[in-house]
């Protein structure tokens, strides 16, 4: 093999991994059920964890039987977060919240990919598609 084939064959592998570090990224569809409708919670922020590739809302929701929960939604990167001007402290410990999105495929979570939350103290909310 001359030097040429071996330097073409080392840019085509680092081309190749670097194209594939994209497609390592978790699937949405193989955690959450997109056939199913929306569901809604309606809770109080617990934490707000501020980070990529996705940031997280702790929530927790309080029962007809007075037992809390606490329920996990997943939410964008900080990036799309930042082009919806969010900051870290938009949503803060101890806010009350009315959230919704997609179901996990595994019922045993609680747990849920967000498309809306609504702060109804103040009427703030976000809309959207995680990224």
């Amino acid at each position: 093999m001359t030097q040429q084939h071996v330097w073409t064959l080392l840019a085509g592998a680092a081309a190749l991994a670097v194209s594939s570090a994209g497609w390592t990224h978790h699937s949405f569809q193989a955690t959450y059920d997109e056939d199913s409708d929306p569901i809604e919670i309606e809770g109080v922020v617990k934490e707000l964890v501020w980070r990529n590739p996705h940031s997280f809302l702790r929530v927790d929701v309080t029962g007809a039987d007075g037992s809390v929960e606490t329920w996990v939604l997943e939410w964008a990167s900080i990036n799309q977060l930042s082009e919806a001007r969010l900051t870290r402290t938009t949503l803060l410990p101890g806010q009350q919240i009315v959230a919704s999105g997609l179901p996990p495929r595994d019922s045993g979570y609680n747990r849920l990919l967000l498309r809306e939350v609504t702060r109804p103290s103040d009427g703030w909310s976000w809309r959207g598609r995680v990224r």
